[in-house]
Formats: C-alpha cells, structure tokens, sequence
C-alpha cells in the first residue's frame, strides 16, 4: 500500500474514520492504536465516530521509549541500537499495542512531526504499522516539510486510518 499524501488530511479525517468505525462493525473487529508523533489524533479521530465505543478498545501514547518498552513490550536494546523513529518500532508498538487492549488489529505510529529533524529523522518521516497477531502491513511516509507539525500529524492519522480500511477491504476479497 502506498502512502496518502494531500495538502489539506484535515478535510478527509471525519470521512475515512466514520468509514473506518462502520468497517470494524461490518467486520466484528476491534482496534487499538500506540501512538507516538500523533500524540492521540487516531484515537481522537476514531472515538469522535458514534459507536467508536463497540470497536475501539484503547489507544496509548509513548512519545518516551520506557512506554514503549514497558508498556508496549518494544525491545529495549532494538530501541537502544536503533531509536524509536523506524518501522520495526512501529511494528513492535502495533503488535504491543494490540496484545495490551485485547483487540483483532493494532496500529502503532512512529515518527518525526517536526518541528525540525529529530534525532537525524527529517521532519514528516513517519511509519505505520499494522498487525492483527499474524501478519503486519506497514506504510511510510517522508513529507519533506519544514515547520508543519500539524500538517503531519494530520497527514500521518489518515494513513493509519487508511490502513486499517486497506487491511479490511483486503481480508475481505481474500475471505
């Protein structure tokens, strides 16, 4: 899958998470986000959705590696040779993520929303994990902004949102 890049992801958010809220319902799936350059707007987007409350069971945000570590079971020495910013951590958070809340499918979101690079990471460089305890999806983006932090947060929120419904629609002709 490839990234969604638009110049204004506020627009599209309420229409993709009411989407998304009506898919994990068709679906019977639950979802639970670990959010770090986000700073909760997935968990936001999806639980400003009524009947959010029958599919979405948590969302955590580790913008410190001990969360990710002890809460979300990330490696601490992977975190400690690699830092945070790249998509095994996205990864690790998703499946993490997904265990802690008891849920079918887990999204973590690992980046750089600027303002600035952080840590040698460009501001927009953001990756997006997905798994659902068996396989993951991932997705990355690198918007090559200079001080638009909301823009990226933004724009990283509905591509985690438009993973989920890419995963969905693809189990779905699959099954």
């Amino acid at each position: 899958m490839e990234a969604i890049i638009v110049n204004n992801p506020k627009e599209l958010l309420t229409k993709y998470a009411t989407a998304l809220v009506d898919e994990l319902l068709i679906h019977n799936k639950q979802l639970a986000v670990a959010e770090s350059c986000t700073g909760g707007l997935v968990a936001k987007a999806i639980t400003d959705v009524s009947g959010a409350s029958n599919v979405f069971h948590c969302g955590v945000i580790s913008y410190v590696n001990e969360i990710k570590t002890e809460v979300l079971g990330v490696d601490k020495d992977f975190l400690s040779e690699n830092g945070p910013v790249n998509i095994e951590t996205a990864i690790m958070m998703a499946e993490g993520v997904r265990k802690l809340g008891h849920a079918d499918i887990g999204i973590g979101i690992s980046g750089v929303a600027g303002p600035g690079p952080d840590g040698g990471h460009p501001e927009g460089e953001v990756h997006i994990a997905l798994s659902d305890g068996t396989d993951n999806m991932c997705v990355s983006l690198d918007t090559k902004t200079v001080n638009k932090r909301e823009y990226n947060r933004e724009l990283a929120t509905l591509n985690a949102i438009n993973l989920v419904l890419f995963y969905l629609k693809k189990n779905k002709e699959e099954g």
